[in-house]
């Protein structure tokens, strides 16, 4: 299952970016503020917010210049064959296939509050795009023939996460984490897959699982799945507190 693979590859991709850029952002705010009392002036707030902007912004054009957004295989063939080929062969190609929306970071909120020790994190991917034009393979496996074939494109549209951290800061003791509200939010995906295997179409339950199992799934347990963020994220942060 093509389409189903890259759906759920890009989703533990863009899972793990996000986090990746809350880490970073207590990570900077924790720089600014070890050994100081909280009489910390606004400009040092601006300073904090600002760099974790700059942070995102720097993931966005990372993203772009690994060629990641957008993402254009215009053409691709692949094929292999054992020594004796009745045993296992198969021949593939890809089209057009078409990814966007990556390093679109829509940043809804970033503010870190010296009076209140908090770091509020809100951004957004409003749109992620896969499309492919055709992608078939045709093999043999132990003197079965297998085929397939797919085209049609996939829409996720927006993942968002807000992220809400609180922390003690001492002195002596220096930075700890007090508490972690994650609020892990998608909105929905669209897919329109035509898949065929082996002269049968299952382009009906591809669509009814990418596009209605999945975000349904998630949405029914968003506490678990911001129960288990909060975690995650509580034990990195602590590990990289200095």
């Amino acid at each position: 299952m093509l389409f189903y693979f890259e759906v759920k590859t890009s989703i533990s991709i863009k899972m793990k970016f996000v986090l990746a850029l809350v880490f970073l952002a207590v990570g900077i705010s924790a720089t600014f503020i070890p050994e100081r009392r909280l009489s910390i002036g606004l400009s040092d707030e601006r300073l904090i917010t600002g760099q974790i902007e700059k942070a995102i912004e720097d993931a966005s054009q990372a993203i772009k210049d690994a060629g990641l957004d957008p993402m254009h295989i215009q053409k691709e063939s692949s094929s292999y064959a054992l020594p004796v080929p009745v045993l296992f062969n198969y021949e593939a190609l890809v089209e057009d296939i078409l990814s966007t929306g990556l390093s679109n970071i829509k940043t809804h909120r970033v503010n870190y509050s010296v009076i209140t020790s908090r770091l509020t994190l809100d951004i957004e991917l409003p749109l992620i795009h896969f499309s492919v034009a055709n992608a078939k393979a045709n093999g043999v496996l132990f003197s079965n023939d297998l085929d397939f074939a797919a085209s049609g494109k996939i829409d996720i549209v927006s993942i968002r996460v807000e992220v809400v951290v609180r922390v003690n800061v001492g002195v002596i003791s220096g930075i700890s984490i007090r508490s972690i509200n994650v609020d892990f939010k998608l909105g929905d995906i669209n897919s329109d897959v035509n898949l065929v295997v082996m002269g049968k179409d299952y382009s009906d339950d591809v669509n009814d699982f990418v596009g209605k199992f999945v975000p349904d799934t998630i949405k029914a347990h968003n506490k678990e799945i911001n129960e288990l963020l909060e975690i995650v994220l509580k034990d990195v942060i602590e590990a990289n507190l200095p």
